[in-house]
């Protein structure tokens, strides 16, 4: 498909969204999903790379991606882009999807960029008010590069399913005064916030080595391999 940009917004710190309109096409995809992206531009890849979609299906009109600005050139190019101007999409591809099985608790880990595909299905569970209980554990390196903070914050009040934890690693580095909660997502912050480890699925999204890290935590804390779903970000 051939997609135009309609909007580019500032999340947080070094990361944008953007909007490409869907133009009465149809565009069926499931929470968790992603796309491939092709520009016009020259690099190892060929120019082409993949994006969790940050938007829900809920949210009709459009797709959104969200991603760190790293100076790439494939990044130079999607940020230099104007309104109107036309990408070629592909997908929807993936299989880290949001389970359907509303009984037991989605436990949700991840740092920096790995929020987006969790942007999604938190704003789909939250518009379809799904009996689904969600806690979302989010960190950072400073409270700048917080992504959706505003929303999950609306989220959070509208849905008393879900609970959001954002932690901060690196809080002396900041220009802001950060007064939550500090440090890594780690086996102690896991047990303070989920009540119920045997009756949850986890799902940990993020940096190929963030990924393997939580995944031996939670291997420790006796979470079977069927109660864990991941997704890898490799090259932003």
């Amino acid at each position: 498909m051939e997609l135009p940009l309609i909007e580019i917004k500032q999340e947080s710190l070094d990361v944008k969204s953007f909007k490409f309109g869907l133009n009465g096409t149809s565009f069926n995809f499931k929470p968790g999903q992603y796309i491939i992206m092709k520009l016009d531009v020259i690099d190892e890849r060929n120019g082409v790379r993949m994006f969790s979609l940050s938007s829900s299906p809920t949210e009709t009109g459009y797709i959104m991606i969200s991603t760190k600005m790293t100076g790439s050139n494939f990044k130079k190019k999607l940020e230099s882009m104007n309104i109107g101007d036309k990408v070629d999409i592909r997908g929807p591809f993936g299989r880290f999807l949001l389970q359907e099985d509303h009984s037991k608790t989605a436990v949700m880990l991840t740092g920096g960029i790995g929020i987006t595909p969790f942007r999604d299905m938190i704003k789909f569970a939250t518009d379809k008010k799904l009996n689904l209980k969600i806690i979302l554990l989010y960190s950072n390196k400073m409270p700048e590069e917080i992504s959706f903070g505003k929303e999950f914050d609306e989220w959070q009040r509208i849905n008393p399913n879900l609970k959001v934890v954002y932690t901060v690693t690196r809080p002396e580095e900041s220009k802001m005064k950060w007064e939550g909660v500090k440090g890594r997502i780690d086996a102690a912050m896991m047990k303070n916030n989920v009540k119920d480890m045997e009756n949850s699925i986890f799902y940990v999204c993020g940096p190929p080595a963030m990924v393997d890290a939580m995944v031996t935590t939670l291997k420790n804390m006796g979470v079977s391999d069927n109660n864990i779903k991941i997704e890898r970000f490799t090259g932003y």
